[in-house]
Parts: structure tokens; C-alpha cells; sequence
């Protein structure tokens, strides 16, 4: 996981759910909403509000951003000197340091906040934990990650969006420009909207134009749906955006996607997109992983559609093939998924026995009788990664009246061609099969040259 981390005295329980607040869009970072609602709501511990850890943790801010350090030493809990802090601080790079915002935390009967500072090389985020005086014990830091920025063209056009808890994590929207032609034979109508997809790249800590191993996938397939007429939704993961989630509360599926997918679904209604008509499209494991989203979230009812997605027969053994684990792995995994009496701290393959059941849950089998909105499944022939022989095989025993399948030939598993250019004719299949068109129909599958080689993609980030 991409990822730099520096420790203050120990390590932080505390972190994701601030509710934000921020003075400035520092650098790349989009300005975070404070949470009106939880301003003046008492917490379990006498005397403490919201309004007073805000000042708290705008004390913090400014003293980091000012480099007083024996002033915030003076605000631990635990002695400590202001030279010791000052040195982890500036471990990764010299001030001057910025305040880009600060937001409370409450969590599970714990009190904290995250400060944001911006500074030459970047957004540094602290996390602290405080005790029930407001003192601090324990403080973590790291570097944000850069963010990509809305772009346009006369095609489309892209704005931020965001989702989740406080702080939320940071997407783009990418809406379809309408065709002025269109507009002038409708100009007592009502515009159309567009149909929206909500594009999920298949590892946990991709950033929003990632999916895996290709830094661009989802950005160069929400631009080509853009072009068909498809609005589309991109995402930070959470452990993009605070890297250090993980390792500060444990493995949680819920936490470090669920909740946030949940959010953009019940968001999309207040966008200029039709609702209605949300597409999940998920990339690799994240493909399989839609039939139980789908299942759980009545919002999506435009289709789901699974790109190069392994099929596997439980959720064990998709969380093996995301993870990239050995297969004997989720077999001791699965043999602990039926002892009742297994403890869900014990770790295999380095993951608690919790986290394998989190994602036993997403096993797509479990749900594939119970989808009926229509599918779509798209697989490259030279996947090199997920197998066509296989995979593609597999998921032909789940095909009802409702799913759509098709092979394309000479495209890998990054869905590049030959030339390393986007295959723009996937996004223009998923534009007319959602439009009832038979996409193995309506025109050949290109068949160049096959590559000496298999496609370029490692499938596993470096």
C-alpha cells in the first residue's frame, strides 16, 4: 500500500469519521463539508462538545503550523519534549506549514481529531487521540496522496463529488455535454438525464482514475461512456485517501468500501443525473463483487456489469484472487469460516479471521439467483490475469434471460489495445446494451494481429 507514515509516541485508534471542516482548498484537496447537524450534540463525556474540540483541534493545527513545538508538547498528555515532536514532524520535509482545516473525532466512546496542513511538498494529515481533558495521547501523521483534478472537453465535462462519512472521501462526476442538436428539436422539453455508472476498480486502496495495475482505467472508460451518453461516478478508496486506516482500526470491509459505495448510491439523486437508471460497473474482483451489492442496494437498477471479473465459488476465494494469496490459504480460511468456535482475531494469510468473513459475505453465488436486472459480462481474451478459458467459461453456468455476455478479442485485462490505447468499443457496448441493443450483433469484434505476447498488465500493483 502506498503509504508514508509517521508515528508521534504510539499508534492511533482513532480516524475516519471527522466531520470536516477546512479553511481552504489546500492544493489538490477539495474543500470537506462540516456536518451541521452533530455541532452542539453532547457526547458520553461530561462537558464535552463538539465546539470544543474543534477549538481544540484548531489549537493543534495552528501550533504544528507555526512550529511551536514545546506549545504543543505543553498539550500532551504524557511528558514529552518539543524537540522530539518537532523531529518526527519534519522527518519528511521543512515547513512552512499551511492550516487547510481541522475536524473532531468521536468514535466509539473515544474523543479526537484530524488537522490538515499544506505545506511545499503536499497535505500532511495528523490524527490524534485525546483523553477526557482534551489532552492528547497519542498523535499519527503521513503525507495525503494527490488527487486527480476534473477535467472537460467538448464532449463532457467533470465536477468533485463526495461520499461517506466525515471526512468524506473525494470522487469525480463525469456528465455527458448534450448535443446542441438534440437541444434545439427539444427546446420545450425537458432535458433528458443521462444514466449514471459508478465505476469500482478492483483493489482497496486504488485511486479514483486507477483500477489495479493501470493508473488510467477508470478515467479513460468514464470519458468514453461520456461520449455514449453515460454519466459515470469515480472514487478515492478510503485507503487511498487515509492510508493508515487499516493498520489503525483493523480490516473492515465495511469501513473501507462498503459505507462509502452505500453513500454515493443514496447521493446521485441531488446530481444531474437520472437516479433511476444507475449502472454498477466493477472492474476484476470488484466485477464479482457487484452481485451483492446490487442485491443490497435497490438504487441500482440501470444494470450491473462485470468487466474482466474472476469467477470464483465463495467469497473466501474471491478475497484469495484480490489479495493475491496462495489457494491453500482460502482453504485453511474457508475450513475456520464453519467452526463456530473459530476466533475472528486469528489471523490467516495476514488477515484476521474477521476481515475473511467480510468478505465470505461478498461471494457472488451467494446472490446471482436473486439479481434480475440486467447484466452485462465483458471479458478480453488475452486477460492474462483472469482467465477467459475459465472465468469466462464459469460464468456462463449463472446466464439467464437477464445476462448478456461477450468475448473481445486481442484486449487485455487493462482493456488496452495493442497500441496501449483505450478499447473505447467497451464503453460503447455497455451504452447500447443499455439502450436493448444485442451487442453480439450489431457489429463484428475487431481481430488484430495477435500480440507474441500476453497483455502488458501485471494485474498487482508495485
Amino acid at each position: 500500500m502506498r503509504k508514508t507514515v509517521i508515528s508521534l509516541l504510539c499508534v492511533v485508534l482513532l480516524c475516519g469519521c471527522a466531520s470536516g471542516k477546512t479553511s481552504a482548498n489546500a492544493g489538490s484537496v477539495p474543500v470537506r463539508q462540516e456536518s451541521a447537524a452533530v455541532q452542539e450534540q453532547l457526547y458520553t463525556v461530561p462537558d464535552v462538545t463538539y465546539g470544543k474540540v474543534v477549538r481544540k483541534a484548531e489549537e493543534i493545527e495552528l501550533a504544528l503550523a507555526e512550529e511551536r513545538w514545546d506549545d504543543l508538547a505543553a498539550l500532551f498528555a504524557a511528558q514529552t519534549s518539543g524537540e522530539a515532536i518537532k523531529n518526527e514532524w519534519l522527518a519528511d520535509g521543512e515547513g512552512p506549514w499551511s492550516p487547510a482545516g481541522a475536524a473532531p473525532v468521536f468514535r466509539d466512546g473515544n474523543i479526537g481529531a484530524v488537522v490538515f496542513l499544506s505545506g511545499p511538498a503536499g497535505v500532511r494529515e495528523a490524527v490524534i487521540r485525546m483523553n477526557n481533558d482534551l489532552k492528547i495521547e497519542e498523535m499519527h501523521s503521513f503525507m495525503r496522496p494527490a488527487f486527480s483534478e476534473p477535467e472537460s472537453s467538448d464532449r463532457w465535462t467533470e465536477e468533485w463529488i463526495y461520499a461517506g462519512n466525515e471526512p468524506k472521501i473525494t470522487g469525480i462526476l463525469t456528465l455527458p455535454v448534450p448535443d446542441e442538436e438534440d437541444d434545439k428539436d427539444n427546446e420545450e422539453e425537458e432535458p433528458e438525464l443521462p444514466p449514471v455508472a459508478v465505476l469500482v476498480g478492483e483493489e482497496l486502496n486504488d485511486a479514483m482514475n486507477e483500477s489495479g495495475s493501470n493508473i488510467d482505467l477508470r478515467r479513460d472508460l468514464a470519458h468514453a461512456l461520456a461520449e455514449n451518453g453515460i454519466a459515470s461516478v469515480r472514487f478515492n478508496t478510503r485507503s487511498y485517501e487515509d492510508p493508515i486506516l487499516a493498520d489503525m482500526f483493523g480490516y473492515d470491509l465495511e469501513m473501507m468500501l462498503s459505507e462509502d459505495m452505500a453513500s454515493i448510491f443514496h447521493s446521485l439523486e441531488t446530481y444531474p443525473v437520472n437516479a433511476r437508471r444507475i449502472i454498477y460497473v466493477g472492474h476484476g474482483a470488484a466485477g464479482t463483487m457487484g452481485y451483492s451489492y446490487v442485491y443490497h442496494h435497490f438504487e441500482i437498477t440501470g444494470g450491473l456489469v462485470l468487466i474482466n471479473a474472476p469467477f470464483t465459488d465463495d467469497g473466501a476465494q474471491l478475497f484469495r484472487r484480490a489479495a493475491w494469496l496462495e489457494e491453500t490459504v482460502a482453504e485453511e480460511a474457508a475450513e475456520a469460516l464453519e467452526d463456530e468456535n473459530a476466533d475472528d482475531s486469528a489471523m490467516i494469510g495476514g488477515y484476521p479471521l474477521s476481515y475473511w468473513k467480510d468478505w465470505d459475505a461478498m461471494g457472488a453465488l451467494k446472490y446471482t439467483r436473486y439479481v434480475a436486472i440486467p447484466i452485462l459480462i465483458q471479458q478480453g481474451r488475452d486477460d492474462s490475469i483472469v482467465s477467459a478459458a475459465e472465468d469466462y467459461e464459469n460464468w456462463k453456468s449463472q446466464k439467464g434471460s437477464n445476462v448478456t455476455m461477450k468475448l473481445y478479442t486481442g484486449i487485455g485485462h487493462d482493456l488496452r489495445k495493442k497500441d496501449g490505447t483505450f478499447e473505447e468499443l467497451i464503453a460503447e457496448d455497455i451504452a447500447d446494451w443499455q439502450n436493448g441493443e444485442d451487442i453480439n450483433k450489431k457489429k463484428p469484434v475487431a481481430t488484430p494481429t495477435p500480440s507474441p505476447r500476453p497483455s502488458s498488465s501485471t494485474g498487482r500493483r508495485s
